[in-house]
């Protein structure tokens, strides 16, 4: 009677199943369900046709005549008696026009609520205690009828088709429906579901199996196109990382660019490695700032605080002079050909190449525009007093008293000129584009000097003046030449300040600015080279600072402008769109200075000793600049950020320092014992002294390293390779690694973790033996083949050494499988450093070059130079054995050398793209840029958002 037989049923459904919606809903359709599968063969789509009016029946105008149609058309009749489908008028109905057609025949009743009782004497319900059953039925049967209880199922949760009990009712029921007895039809169910199951194993397993090999397939395309993808960014990485190399000389903006999306692409050693020689060349590049027209006019306040960049288009921006802000912006018509601001810094005057003059109020933001000029504005410049001279192309030369009305002017026939106040604005010195120049009163012009005697040499020379007017030459040849002052007749000389320069090589010289205090700036086709004189009257090495230092400044092109500040501390130059800002007094673009300038206070070779601490304190053994005359001499120091610097100290030189767990305490140790200082505000006070047991003189003595264990206890070295230990009360230490016994004319090297768990010691042989503390016991020993340790650091959690060769290898130790997890084959000569987590590892060559490690790969990541201080290092040796280095629990990494000062470095990927950032002026490459370089579609988002 199933579907599978739908030819030979003479009703379209085998039941109708009437019920109480309210009472009834998921149980009868739950029933429907059960009737449906039961004793289903596999090839059948239902074992039975049920029909439930909720689930069968269409949305129809005429409901009742669709239900006549239904019932009329169906096998048996299957009521759900409950009291509410008793007092039903729609069961009632169903119920009523199924007696009058096949009456009680097939007709089968499933209780699922109250009470069903026959009454056999009687023949019929028992309607007093019958509850179930509209009494529409009464008479209706002669014979107690088949019913099933199904009072047990909820009507929230029918419970399961394959439930025994159901699995009973649905068998009651469907048994009149197929014409089978219940055994047959319950031996055929169980039947028909065991082969079910065994096909739907067997499906499913040769299911999962496709889905297994194809699942194989898929993983293994997408492993194959994952690493195809990968390599595909490695390429490009590599390559972005090479053309930023190769560019960064002319170009650093836009080498800093691919150098990003290098990284981006793939986060490489070698593109790690290329953003640190990004961010660390041109140490005195601050930032670029571009334009929307090629730059024609640079001009600094006489503060230095402030630039201002006028351009072809006649736009003038006023950048701060670190390039991050912009202060103002004006226009006049045409190009911009002149600049200057006021000696309060509070007006900028700006004249362009139709004549026009206009003078910006910086704090009111407002132009006010001036008598223009016959012809092109060449020049102009404010008095100490507010007067503003300008001079045009033509040689005139106007006066504008308070920078607001024209009160003198003259044609003084010096073309091209250049104008520039003198002794505090009583004269006017104007200089000609082709030599020679004149000397005027101030304010009536008169003439006072007109020497036509200085004329420059044909054929190229580069020619400038200063700020201040009192250094004007030229420079051909790689020569420089001052031409002289004009000097009146019964006057005093105005100062030449030009001072000495040495030969530079012979490059075309392009473009030339001199200051006042002897120093140039020459612009070559291949850049920019700075040139620190001697004062003019002064003997070769008698002067302050390094006579005759020449700079190389890299990263942009051929300069088509230069202009030093006032005080020639600060350089612009431009090329094209963009302009160059420049701090010649910047040693690093990745070090920040603390104003800890330390003195140089040896005869020999020393390198401060450094620690960091909690809240970003910093330790150090030096005397700063400021305390050189200081009586008694403090050599100890705790520096932090908010608290400033705390002093102290009673011995002559301290060998090594470190933090107490607390930071409020500082272990010092010098030759032969410990001092444990406490922090009080600026000072630091005393607190104990320990003794080192066995301690021999001279380096032996020496007080290498200490690590606190907490509460007061210590783990020392010394220099002739012994480990101490001290408790926290305790006036002497114990020795717990004996020195060593080998050449006792040499310092033996040795190292403790951070924990001061563990301690390495150079031994005789060349290697590093590891010992346990507090017992001492050596536990293995390290080496390099063939080579000698030449010096070593172990990690905080005392898991690796790091060891660097005499000769050229620097490895990483793994101490818990006693060998080496990686060595590089690459010159060194270096001191190590770790960080308390063990992450950043940095080295430190003799000559100053700082380098970062990548200590999974063992790959170079590259690092700084330690810039040479300004005053002279005593002793022999280069800048980086007279520079202490530590790095603090944030991988920043600290150094202090004797005649510099206590640095900060930006040693983190993060801060070399923001430097590199700035320096590109915030933005990205553009769509042209990236199309050739990249050779993709440009992303939407900037490479510097």
């Amino acid at each position: 009677m199933g579907d599978g037989n739908a030819a030979e049923r003479p009703y379209r459904n085998d039941a109708f199943i009437s019920y109480h919606h309210a009472s009834d809903s998921a149980k009868a359709a739950h029933l429907r369900r059960g009737l449906q599968n039961f004793a289903r063969s596999w090839r059948q789509l239902r074992a039975l046709r049920v029909f439930l009016d909720k689930d069968s029946l269409s949305a129809n105008p005429g409901l009742w005549p669709e239900i006549e149609r239904q019932l009329a058309d169906s096998g048996a009749f299957i009521l759900l008696a409950c009291p509410g489908s008793a007092d039903s008028v729609w069961v009632q109905k169903e119920a009523e026009w199924w007696r009058t057609g096949l009456g009680p025949r097939k007709m089968l009743i499933a209780v699922t609520g109250g009470e069903l009782v026959w009454d056999h004497e009687r023949g019929d319900f028992d309607w007093e205690r019958t509850t179930c059953l509209p009494r529409t039925m009464a008479g209706m049967f002669t014979d107690e009828p088949r019913w099933v209880d199904l009072r047990w199922m909820s009507e929230d949760d029918p419970g399961s088709l394959r439930d025994p009990r159901f699995q009973q009712c649905v068998a009651d029921l469907a048994a009149p429906l197929h014409g089978r007895p219940k055994e047959d039809l319950i031996g055929a169910d169980v039947a028909q579901h065991r082969k079910t199951r065994r096909l739907a194993r067997g499906a499913l397993a040769v299911i999962t199996t496709l889905a297994v090999l194809a699942g194989a397939a898929s993983v293994v395309a997408v492993l194959q196109r994952d690493e195809a993808r990968r390599q595909a960014r490695l390429a490009t990485s590599r390559q972005l990382a090479a053309t930023a190399l190769n560019l960064k000389d002319g170009n650093l903006r836009l080498a800093s660019l691919l150098g990003i999306e290098a990284y981006r692409m793939q986060k490489s050693p070698e593109a790690i490695a290329t953003l640190n020689r990004l961010a660390t060349d041109s140490p005195y590049l601050v930032r670029m700032v571009s334009s929307a027209k090629p730059i024609s006019t640079l001009a600094f306040s006489g503060d230095d605080t402030a630039v201002a960049v006028g351009d072809e288009g006649g736009a003038v921006t006023v950048w701060s002079s670190d390039g991050r802000a912009v202060r103002a912006r004006t226009e006049l018509p045409g190009r911009i050909t002149a600049a200057g601001f006021s000696e309060d810094g509070k007006r900028l005057a700006v004249g362009d190449g139709k004549g026009n003059l206009g003078v910006y109020d910086l704090a009111g933001r407002k132009l006010r525009r001036l008598a223009p000029m016959p012809k092109a504005v060449s020049s102009l410049e404010f008095s100490m007093g507010g007067n503003l001279a300008v001079a045009d192309e033509d040689g005139t030369v106007t006066l504008y008293e308070q920078a607001r009305e024209k009160f003198r002017s003259k044609r003084t026939g010096h073309i091209g000129s250049l104008v520039v106040f003198q002794n505090e604005e009583s004269y006017l010195l104007v200089r000609d584009a082709v030599g020679g120049g004149a000397l005027y009163t101030v304010p009536d012009l008169r003439t006072v000097m007109d020497d036509q005697t200085f004329k420059l040499p044909a054929n190229q020379a580069a020619v400038a003046v200063s700020a201040g007017g009192h250094c004007f030459g030229y420079l051909k040849y790689g020569i420089f030449t001052s031409t002289g002052l004009p000097k009146a007749k019964g006057r005093e000389a105005l100062a030449d300040t030009c001072g000495k320069f040495p030969m530079l090589p012979n490059e075309e010289a392009l473009m030339l600015a001199l200051t006042d205090g002897s120093r140039m700036a020459v612009g070559t086709a291949s850049g920019i080279t700075v040139v620190d004189g001697e004062a003019d009257g002064e003997e070769d090495g008698e002067t302050d600072g390094e006579p005759n230092q020449v700079r190389k400044l890299t990263g942009v092109g051929r300069p088509t402008l230069l202009k030093f500040s006032a005080t020639g501390g600060r350089l612009a130059s431009a090329h094209g769109r963009t302009a160059a800002l420049w701090n010649l007094g910047q040693a690093s673009r990745t070090a920040h200075t603390h104003g800890l300038s330390l003195v140089d206070m040896q005869n020999m070779i020393v390198a401060p000793p450094l620690a960091t601490g909690p809240g970003g304190r910093i330790a150090w053994s030096n005397r700063l600049e400021s305390e050189l005359d200081s009586d008694p001499p403090k050599d100890l120091h705790v520096w932090s950020p908010k608290g400033g610097t705390a002093v102290g100290g009673d011995a002559l030189y301290y060998e090594c320092v470190a933090f107490g767990g607390d930071g409020r305490t500082l272990y010092a140790g010098t030759n032969g014992e410990i001092q444990e200082w406490r922090i009080v505000g600026k000072r630091l006070e005393k607190r104990r002294t320990i003794a080192l047991s066995g301690s021999r003189e001279g380096f032996h003595a020496a007080t290498r390293e200490i690590a606190p264990l907490g509460a007061g206890a210590l783990a020392v070295t010394t220099g002739d390779g012994a480990v101490h230990l001290a408790d926290p009360s305790a006036r002497r230490t114990r020795i717990v690694v004996p020195p060593s016994s080998a050449d006792p004319h040499r310092p033996r090297l040795a190292s403790l973790s951070a924990d001061g768990r563990a301690a390495a010691v150079e031994n005789a042989e060349g290697g590093v033996d590891i010992h346990t503390l507090p017992t001492g016991r050596k536990v293995q020993t390290a080496r390099l083949p063939d080579e000698a340790v030449g010096s070593f650091a172990l990690a905080a959690d005392g898991r690796s050494l790091f060891l660097d060769g005499t000769e050229r290898a620097f490895a990483r130790w793994d101490l818990d499988e006693r060998r080496l997890r990686w060595r590089s084959d690459e010159p060194n000569g270096a001191r190590v450093a770790v960080s308390k987590d063990g992450r950043t590892v940095a080295t430190l060559t003799d000559g100053g070059t700082l380098t970062r490690w990548d200590v999974d790969t063992g790959d170079r990541l590259g690092g700084p130079e330690i810039p040479i201080p300004p005053r002279t290092l005593s002793g022999n040796g280069g800048i980086g054995e007279h520079t202490g280095f530590v790095v603090d629990d944030a991988g920043t990494l600290w150094t202090a050398t004797e005649g510099g000062e206590v640095l900060s470095w930006d040693f983190s990927v993060d801060s070399w793209i923001e430097g590199l950032c700035r320096i590109a002026g915030g933005h990205g490459l553009t769509d042209a840029e990236w199309r050739r370089y990249v050779g993709t579609t440009p992303p939407s988002r900037p490479t510097c958002d």
